[in-house]
C-alpha cells in the first residue's frame, strides 16, 4: 500500500510541474504581446508628433506673406538690337585738285599738309606763272569741294603744268558702313531703320547712321546679306577701312504684349509666370515671343493690366504683399 501511495505522489509531482511550466510559457508570451503592443502604441505617438510638426510648419510656411514687386502686363513696341561687325568704306572716287593756269609755272608756296580737312572754295596753294621780265603775280589754287586731305603731290620750287595733280582729297560725305547681316534677321529689317556704331580707335565715341540697302541676294558661304549704313551724324575721326561695331534694330513689334524678362520662369517644363490676384501668387502658363536683354514678348496666356510679378521667391498659391 505505501509503494502505491508512493507511486500515486510522484505522478502528481510529474503532473504539477508540467503544469507550472505551461503557466510560465503562457505568462512570457503574453508578456511578449504586452511589450509589442507598448512599443507599437509609443512608435504611433512619436508618428503623430511628427506629422503635427510638419504640418504646423507647413502652415506657418504657407501662411507667410512674401514681399514681391510686380508689373502689369501691357503691350508695347518692342525692339530688339543685334550686334555686328563691320567696316568703314567709301563709295565715292578721290577729289583731285589741279591748278588754273594756262602755261607751266612754278609752286611758290602751299598751304596744306595730309589729314587737313579743307572745304570747297580753300585756298591750299599758290602757282608762280610769270616768266622772266614779266610782272611777279601769283596764281591761287582752290578747291572745288571739300574733304580730308589724302595725298600732297607737290612741294615748293616745282615746276607744274595745267594738267598737274596738287592734292588729292578724300570726302567724308561718301562714307558708309558695310556690314553683313544673318539671313535670321532678314525678314524684320527695313530701310530707313536706325543704327548706333562705335570704332576701335574710338570705344567711347557713339556714331549714328541709317540703313539704306540690303542685298537682295544671300552669300551662299555665310547664308548673310550685305547692307550698307549711311553715316547721319558726326564723322570726327572716321576713316575709310576702319573696323567698327554695329548696333542694328534687326526687330520691331508693334502692339505686342511685353513683360520684363525677370518674370518669366519655367514649371514642369513650361513657361511660366506668377500674377497676384486677390493678394495671392497664382502660377500662369504663357506662350514666349521673342526677347531682348530686358523684355520678353508674350504670345498667348496673360492678358492687358495683369499684375505680373517680378521679384520675389513665390509659388503657386503664396500670400504676397506687393512693394
Amino acid at each position: 500500500m505505501e509503494e502505491n501511495k508512493k507511486e500515486i505522489d510522484f505522478k502528481a509531482i510529474a503532473e504539477s510541474k508540467t503544469q507550472s511550466k505551461g503557466s510560465k510559457a503562457v505568462t512570457f508570451i503574453l508578456l511578449l504581446i504586452c511589450i509589442a503592443l507598448a512599443a507599437a502604441i509609443i512608435i504611433k505617438m512619436f508618428e503623430q508628433k511628427d506629422e503635427i510638426k510638419i504640418e504646423a510648419v507647413a502652415a506657418d510656411t504657407f501662411s507667410s506673406t512674401v514681399n514681391v514687386t510686380a508689373v502689369p502686363a501691357a503691350y508695347g513696341t518692342f525692339s530688339k538690337v543685334s550686334r555686328l561687325n563691320g567696316e568703314i568704306s567709301r563709295e565715292g572716287n578721290d577729289i583731285t585738285i589741279l591748278p588754273d593756269i594756262t602755261a607751266n609755272g612754278i609752286v611758290d608756296e602751299v598751304l596744306i599738309k595730309e589729314g587737313d580737312t579743307v572745304i570747297a572754295g580753300d585756298i591750299i596753294a599758290y602757282i608762280d606763272p610769270s616768266r622772266p621780265g614779266q610782272s611777279y603775280m601769283r596764281s591761287p589754287v582752290v578747291a572745288k569741294a571739300g574733304g580730308i586731305v589724302s595725298d600732297v603731290a607737290v612741294s615748293e620750287g616745282e615746276m607744274v603744268s595745267a594738267s598737274s595733280v596738287i592734292a588729292t582729297l578724300t570726302s567724308k560725305d561718301d562714307l558708309i558702313i558695310t556690314a553683313s547681316v544673318p539671313e535670321k534677321f532678314l525678314g524684320s529689317l527695313r530701310t530707313g531703320m536706325s543704327a548706333e556704331f562705335e570704332s576701335v580707335a574710338y570705344p567711347d565715341r557713339i556714331y549714328t547712321g541709317t540703313l539704306v540697302y540690303i542685298s537682295p541676294s544671300l552669300s551662299r558661304e555665310t547664308r548673310a546679306a550685305d547692307i550698307k549704313i549711311e553715316i547721319t551724324g558726326d564723322t570726327e575721326g572716321l576713316m575709310d577701312g576702319m573696323y567698327i561695331k554695329l548696333n542694328l534694330e534687326t526687330e520691331h513689334i508693334e502692339n505686342a504684349m511685353i513683360v520684363p524678362s525677370d518674370a518669366l520662369d519655367t514649371y514642369l517644363g513650361d513657361d511660366v509666370v506668377y500674377t497676384v490676384v486677390d493678394g495671392t501668387a497664382t502660377r500662369k502658363i504663357v506662350s514666349t515671343g521673342s526677347s531682348n536683354d530686358t523684355e520678353t514678348v508674350i504670345l498667348s496666356g496673360l492678358s492687358e493690366g495683369d499684375l505680373v510679378i517680378t521679384a520675389g521667391n513665390v509659388t503657386d498659391g503664396t500670400p504676397v504683399n506687393v512693394v
